[in-house]
């Protein structure tokens, strides 16, 4: 997109944005803008992968084999490929998994020790749903503002917007996806394993386990910025039962 279209479209959703004083029925269009271009999207995954092997340690061996395996046999029936999609095993005890913008998806080390290969693969799947309707860079937009972003983007400021990013990194705003966008990547987890001809129970077999693990210690709840696990699990079981899995796309 050239520049001057690029300040067109900018103008267009500030104006659509905040033009009716904040109207509530706008919420949800407001929560789904991304003022960051694919390209830039890239540039900041790529420092951003940088700063995650300083801080974290990353696992090589067979745990990366096997995710690499299972995430790239998912990544293969993806709709798009305007990322590089890339797989990492990270030493961490707790059973989570994270992306950063541009398509990089990090699993712990505690959720491959209490997981099979379906359960990882309906993990992988979710986390392809978040880089491929780029939840990480909506994520920004919203922490930084529409128009504070929008000038950079129209500036070409490319420095500033990685710094921007690492440091909503180190606040974790980047995995703190709203209500409707871990559903929305559950679904399309879903769609993928169905692509990938694997069991598309993996992921409620997965969030059964996490349930049990919170049922076991009152007060400790993983995925914290994820819905709660009983409805992600009913979500799932409706999706899989009707058997109405919609083919995903790409965000733009």
């Amino acid at each position: 997109m050239s520049a001057k279209s690029l300040r067109r479209a900018a103008i267009v959703l500030l104006m659509v944005a905040f033009g009716c004083g904040g109207c509530a029925y706008l919420t949800p269009f407001v929560h789904s803008l991304n003022m960051i271009p694919v390209a830039q999207e890239k540039e900041i995954g790529t420092q951003l992968r940088g700063e995650v092997a300083k801080k974290l340690t990353l696992v090589s061996g067979e745990p990366l084999n096997r995710v690499q395996a299972i995430g790239e046999k998912l990544a293969a029936v993806l709709p798009s490929r305007d990322f590089d999609y890339r797989f990492f095993v990270v030493e961490d005890k707790t059973p989570n998994a994270f992306t950063i913008p541009g398509g990089s998806i990090y699993v712990h080390t505690g959720l491959l020790a209490m997981s099979n290969d379906n359960e990882l693969a309906g993990v992988l799947g979710h986390e392809l749903g978040h880089a491929l309707k780029r939840h990480p860079t909506r994520s920004m937009t919203r922490a930084y503002g529409v128009d504070y972003l929008a000038g950079l983007v129209l500036k070409t400021n490319k420095s500033q917007l990685k710094g921007i990013a690492l440091q909503i990194a180190k606040q974790g705003v980047l995995t703190k996806y709203g209500r409707e966008e871990e559903l929305e990547a559950d679904a399309v987890s879903a769609d993928l394993l169905r692509k990938a001809g694997l069991p598309t129970e993996g992921l409620i077999s997965f969030l059964t386990k996490i349930q049990q693990l919170e049922s076991k210690k009152p007060g400790l709840v993983f995925f914290r910025s994820h819905p709660p696990t009983a409805e992600r699990i009913r979500q799932l079981q409706t999706l899989l039962s009707s058997g109405d899995l919609v083919s995903v796309t790409a965000a733009r």
